[in-house]
């Protein structure tokens, strides 16, 4: 099944009419937001709205958070899937040349497309990306449309054969995947990289820390290698165990791994009244 889309005001039946000086497509001036959908209700969508928000404004890109959530509410009802994955854009319009300048109205894009099956708990084999997370730029805790580092590192993972790269830091910290924040899990205790290492605020990352007691501090890439169990999480698969590192075989404590899973598990259950495992298992 195709996605359904919606586009500066109305549902799209055909192809998108773009305006061709949209600084979003020139010059990925713009943010998004990715999120599940379980039984046609988004999971954890204030809380996506809210970073939305806040990175429109970090930017300087006007948004409507009412207007956003009327489209949302539009794309859900035309659409005929009940489980899917919902991607909200906004670049800051068209314009006049130059970086600084500012657009005329803002293009909003929200897209529902049908849920991927088999993508929650999937174990993931990662390689150390040789491009660097900058720590010091307001962009690496943003989700902006310049993707392009994400991008590059994303492809040297899919050329070791791996599912995804590990982003270091200047400083050679650990920082995250392309698409994901980093746990480890050592001797009892969880940790993750503080947002200082120059990493997403991400959703499932704040859900897990309020649900365990886990620790907020710098991480080297040596620890992930002896740790009990390492795992990433996202909005869309949770938690995704790490099976293996740079090539070697990484010990993963499946009680615990699978605890972590059940408890955003629950937390979508919450919100939602609906399993994520039975979309998984359809």
């Amino acid at each position: 099944m195709s996605a359904t889309v919606w586009f500066n005001g109305e549902l799209a039946t055909g192809s998108l009419a773009v305006d061709p000086g949209d600084r979003g497509l020139l010059l990925g001036d713009g943010i998004f937001e990715t999120l599940a959908v379980f039984a046609g209700k988004p999971v954890w969508l204030a809380e996506h709205l809210e970073r939305m928000i806040e990175a429109a404004k970090t930017l300087g890109i006007p948004a409507d958070r009412g207007n956003i959530e009327a489209a949302i509410g539009e794309t859900l009802r035309a659409t005929p899937h009940h489980h899917g994955i919902l991607r909200i854009t906004l670049t800051r319009g068209a314009g006049i040349r130059g970086l600084a300048a500012d657009g005329s109205t803002p293009s909003l894009l929200v897209t529902l497309a049908p849920w991927i099956k088999g993508m929650l708990f999937a174990p993931a084999k990662l390689v150390t990306s040789t491009i660097r997370r900058n720590e010091t730029s307001p962009a690496s805790g943003l989700k902006t449309l310049s993707y392009i580092d994400n991008i590059l590192a994303a492809r040297e993972a899919a050329a070791a054969r791996c599912d995804d790269a590990l982003l270091l830091n200047t400083k050679s910290q650990v920082a995250a995947t392309t698409i994901a924040n980093v746990f480890l899990l050592k001797n009892g205790r969880l940790a993750t990289p503080p947002l200082s290492a120059g990493i997403l605020p991400g959703i499932a990352r704040r859900k897990l820390l309020t649900l365990t007691q886990a620790e907020e501090r710098a991480l080297v890439r040596a620890e992930l290698r002896e740790a009990d169990a390492l795992f990433l999480t996202n909005s869309l698969r949770l938690v995704r165990p790490v099976h293996a590192l740079d090539g070697a075989e990484l010990r993963h404590d499946d009680a615990a791994l699978t605890r972590y899973f059940e408890l955003l598990c629950a937390a979508v259950v919450a919100e939602t009244g609906f399993d994520p495992r039975q979309a998984d298992a359809l």
